[in-house]
Parts: C-alpha cells; structure tokens; sequence
C-alpha cells in the first residue's frame, strides 16, 4: 500500500509563524511533545501520513506538532525579487526571509550584517600564531610533542539565547486552518501584558453565551489551555482565595504562543474558521537588537495590542511630567515600517504607509489612576461595557486627549502607525499588589475584553459595525 506523500489533512505548505517560512508537509516530521518540559517524546509522522490527526491516539491529538527544521523549508528562487539598482536580497548573509499568510511565495524580509571571511580559508592570511605547530602531533597518539598535554575534546557552541531555537514546533491544529489571525502583545517588562492576556483567556471561556451573540464559537486548543491553567502562578492568579502576581516573562521564555484557540465565526451566514493565537514574549526582548531572530514573528503578526504601563504615567512626585520608563513602542514600530518598506521594494511596489494591520492601544492599570481623581479614567473604567462596542471611538477620543495631556504621547505612536486603532482603558486586577498577592475583595477584571472584541471587529471575526468605528475625532480625516 502506498501513502500520500503529506498527511491528507494539511496543504502541501504551511506558513511557521515564529520563523514565517513555508514548510513542506511532505517532508516535516509530525511528533508527540510534552508542552510542559517542551520534550519530544514521540514519531508519528508515518501514522499522520496515513490518517492525519486521526492516525493519533485521540488522548494525544492536542499534543501532535509539526517540526519546522532547516531541512523541510522551501527555499526561495534566486534572482526572484530582483529589482533595478539593487542588490539581490539574497546575496545578504543575514537575509531573513518572511512569508506573509496567504501569499504563494516567500518574500525577503530585511538584511542587515557584514559577512567575515574565514582566516583558515584564506591563503594569504598566513598560519595563526594561535595555531599548534605542524608537528605538534607527529606521532598521531593525540598527545602534544611540545608540551606534554592531551587536547581537550571540542565543546559545542554554546546556545545563543537570542537565537530562535532550532527546530521549533507548530500546533498541528494551527495547521490545519488556513485562516490564522496571530495577535502579539507588545510593551516594556512589568507593563502588565501577561496579567492582561490571562485575564483575556480567563473571560473568554466564562463569556460563551455573550460572544455567541456576536456570533463567535470559541474553543481552546484543550491541552495548552490546560497546561497554561496549571501553571501555579497561572493558577493562583485565577483562584478566588489566592490572587496571586503572575511571574515575570523571563526573557529566556520560549517564544512560541501563549494560547490559542479555534474561533468559528458566524455573523456572515456561513461558518468560517480561524485559529486565533497570542504571542506575549519578555519586554527586554523589544529593546535588544540582538534578539532580531527571536522577533521574526511580529512581522507575520496580524493584529497587535500596544499595552502602556499605566503606573509609569507620573514621572516625578506625582506630577504629571511624562513617563518613568520608556513604552518600547516606537522601536517595533521602527522595524515594521523598515520592514515594509524592504518587502514592498522586493516587490517594486510602493510601501503602505500608515501599516495595514490593524491595533489596540490599552492603557492597562487604569485602576490605579482612579486614586488621582482622574475623570477620564473613571468616566470609562468603572463601565460594565466590555459588549457594549458602539462606544469605542468615543473611548477611543477620551485616552487619546489623556494621554496627549498627561506627557505620554509616546502612547500613541501607534495611532499614526497603523490604518485602523482603537484606544481603552482596562484594568486585569482591578488594585495594587502587595506582597505578592491582590486583595481578595478588591479583585476584578475591568473591561479586558473589549480591546480584544475591537480588535476581532476590525479584522472581520464580527461585524465591524458592531463598534461603529469609522476613526478618531481630531487625529485621523474620515475614511
């Protein structure tokens, strides 16, 4: 018997949204890893491609990956993007080449470094005076003639912790959907990005019946939803008796999605699928250049949501004065637009200018502001509107005008940025911690879903009418 060369529920490419390379399905491999060790403890690639997912044991289809490795991704034809005066993209030695979903061909992304000959490889370079003599050896025994000594084995290269680790592994279910909407949360460390997205997830699965309404079905990919719930600080942060502080993303985090889910949309009549996934890495990681290959992925990001720290508002004694720390915004801003612009000239086209993703902004520990006496944060934030979206340009408007006034229009770099952003007030835990924990009592979380229902209206998961967004009021002309 004779079995397809790729698993029959897969195209013959699919798209690694941490790298952004097409991978050949006939040739990746299918495994079974632990999500909590990141360990691959098992091949399935020949029962994949016989059966597909329905070739694994059903207890382990949610922990089935496909393993993106050097091998198995296509390579791009020379001289393809070639454009008058240029240089081909590709003779770069740092060339990083993307792939936009959707498109039938890989395209280059950016190229950036200086490649270094080797001196062994260059005759006229001379021997190193670092090099053991030619007799050093001369009997062969691995002993040195001069000195007496056995050489130490060679070591392997130490890990670059700013490298993307080779290979990484893909969700199979993330494969098997062609519509993706990938959304990365963007901001500095301690910004409350990770307090924000578990408190997303969280009302995500109590909200069913209300996002049902929008006409959204909503399903976790079930065993990284469970592993993420059984994380213990994960665990304690949701646990009504504990409330405890969420750990710090350490830099050295893998970057690979936090959740994902199965987002089945409805408003249009029909059932269209999407997989929806959230990538939140460390805030360090925006600020360093060497971490370029780690940060492939925010150039196949869909969406984005821009998360200010809303307790750096008050530079010095309380007053309004600008910003303690920078947002880091403007730096991934910076590279997406150069990436634009690099992609758009490959392809002798003139770049988008503003950026055709859409953006959030969320001024998160809003609730912190409250004990200023602010108006504009209290106005919105003590609202039980998360449904209610016909308001979110008017929301919008208010942060805009806070934020301008209050010495953070660093905020809103991403206005100007992007085509389409909205802007809000949110608050995961609704009080300070102390000591590690959040007060019991004062715990709630305040309007986390409504930047996430106005992104998924402005990428068609709902009806975009439902957040009547058409712009801002005194930042952008009407559409």
């Amino acid at each position: 018997m004779s079995y397809p060369s790729r698993p029959a529920d897969l195209p013959p490419t699919v798209n690694c949204p941490y790298c952004l390379s097409h991978i050949d399905t006939s040739r990746a491999r299918s495994v079974i890893r632990n999500i909590a060790t990141q360990e691959v403890v098992d091949d399935v690639t020949d029962a994949v491609r016989r059966r597909g997912l329905l070739g694994v044991a059903s207890y382990d289809r949610g922990n089935t990956y496909l393993e993106c490795r050097r091998e198995v991704r296509l390579d791009l034809v020379q001289g393809e993007y070639d454009y008058p005066g240029t240089a081909d993209p590709l003779d770069d030695m740092t060339t990083v080449v993307m792939n936009r979903p959707g498109e039938d061909s890989p395209t280059a992304a950016f190229t950036d470094g200086i490649g270094f000959d080797d001196p062994e490889e260059d005759e006229s370079a001379g021997p190193s005076p670092f090099s053991l003599a030619d007799d050093a050896d001369e009997d062969g025994d691995g002993w040195e003639s001069t000195t007496g000594a056995q050489p130490s084995p060679p070591l392997p290269p130490p890990a670059d912790e700013n490298e993307l680790p080779e290979p990484h592994y893909i969700p199979y279910e993330y494969c098997q959907v062609r519509r993706t909407l990938n959304i990365g949360l963007i901001g500095t460390s301690s910004s409350g990005k990770s307090h924000l997205l578990a408190a997303m997830l969280y009302r995500m699965q109590e909200e069913e019946e209300r996002l049902a309404e929008l006409g959204l079905k909503v399903e976790p990919f079930a065993e990284m939803w469970e592993y993420y719930v059984q994380r213990e600080d994960i665990a304690g942060f949701f646990a009504p008796d504990r409330r405890t502080v969420l750990r710090r993303t350490s830099r050295n985090d893998p970057v690979e999605f936090r959740m994902a889910y199965t987002v089945t949309s409805t408003w249009t009549g029909e059932e269209t699928d999407y997989v929806v996934s959230f990538f939140d890495v460390a805030g360090e990681l925006f600020l360093d250049s060497k971490a370029r290959s780690r940060l492939q992925f925010i150039y196949g990001l869909d969406a984005y949501i821009f998360v200010a720290d809303g307790q750096a508002l008050y530079g010095w004694g309380g007053k309004r004065r600008g910003l303690r720390h920078p947002s880091g915004f403007s730096n991934v801003i910076n590279k997406l637009r150069q990436n634009e612009r690099l992609v758009a000239r490959a392809k002798g086209k003139t770049p988008q200018n503003p950026l055709p993703q859409p953006a959030v902004v969320v001024l998160a520990k809003a609730d912190l502001l409250l004990a200023q006496k602010e108006y504009w944060v209290s106005r919105w934030l003590e609202l039980d509107d998360d449904f209610v979206l016909k308001t979110v340009d008017e929301e919008s408007e208010d942060v805009y005008v806070y934020c301008a006034t209050n010495g953070a229009r660093e905020w809103l770099y991403p206005v100007n940025a992007f085509e389409d952003v909205t802007l809000h007030f949110a608050s995961a835990t609704g009080c300070e911690e102390q000591d590690g924990h959040y007060n019991k009592r004062k715990f709630r979380h305040m309007r986390v879903l409504r930047p996430l229902l106005s992104l998924f209206a402005m990428t068609g998961l709902i009806d975009p009418k439902t957040i009547n967004h058409a712009y801002v009021k005194g930042v952008r002309e009407p559409l």
